[in-house]
């Protein structure tokens, strides 16, 4: 019963709770500690592991992937936690589609620990979502993922860089094959510069469509270097 009361509360009143009262695990429902997952659904989470520098595509033995030596993407940078499987991909579903936005804080938190020994970009760019889709959800997931990191690490967020002005289908809801011809022209950039050294924050790198296309605008406002930051990376594709 506590478990199905708590998931119907609003992110404020939840994130309240959760400081004064225990929560239950959103994997197993325990009612034993302060945080999103238990210790041990998270110690269970599947960790990406090795990967590929430029694509987050789980390689062994090699520096890049062979798809990256022969047609690399327009990103220099990947980094992935998780590999896009249950039960990651129904934390991340609540994230996006269920007002469950205290997951954006548990996310960033394991993004960055792993991130923090890395270069650090001097800005992180969330994906937008286009006004329409944004007044439907009421927030933008990316966004909020974005301002849980920069917190956590200390790099400033905006998303007043790029905006989304075509309101594409889902890319989950496509084929496969259709997806790079529905994410083309879909964003615009809305600055003259923009820094040297940026990570744009996204909560599934898939085909890496969405990626490429936001990178292109970038870097043609002078973008040097440009990371791709995402929660999990789909491999069921490769």
């Amino acid at each position: 019963m506590a478990r199905e009361f708590l998931s119907i509360l609003p992110h404020r009143i939840w994130q309240l709770y959760s400081k004064l009262m225990p929560i239950p695990c959103r994997l197993c429902g325990t009612m034993s500690q302060h945080q999103a997952i238990c210790l041990a659904c998270l110690q269970n989470l599947p960790l990406l592991g090795d990967a590929c520098p430029r694509c987050a595509l789980p390689i062994s033995n090699a520096y890049l992937c062979g798809h990256c030596l022969h047609q690399p993407p327009e990103q220099d940078l990947s980094f992935s936690l998780f590999p896009y499987l249950d039960p990651v991909d129904r934390l991340i579903a609540d994230l996006k589609y269920h007002d469950k936005l205290f997951l954006s804080q548990f996310f960033a938190q394991l993004m960055g620990d792993k991130l923090r020994n890395r270069r650090q970009p001097d800005l992180l760019i969330p994906i937008p979502l286009h006004p329409n889709r944004l007044r439907q959800r009421g927030y933008n997931q990316s966004f909020e993922l974005a301002k849980a990191l920069s917190i956590k690490l200390g790099i400033p967020t905006s998303n007043r860089y790029l905006i989304r002005t075509i309101d594409t289908k889902s890319q989950a809801s496509i084929p496969f094959k259709a997806r790079k011809q529905n994410i083309q022209h879909a964003f615009k950039l809305i600055q003259t510069e923009v820094p040297a050294h940026i990570a744009i924050i996204d909560d599934v790198l898939t085909t890496g469509h969405t990626a490429n296309a936001a990178v292109k605008q970038l870097r043609q406002a002078g973008a040097i270097t440009i990371e791709i930051w995402t929660i999990a990376r789909a491999i069921r594709h490769y």
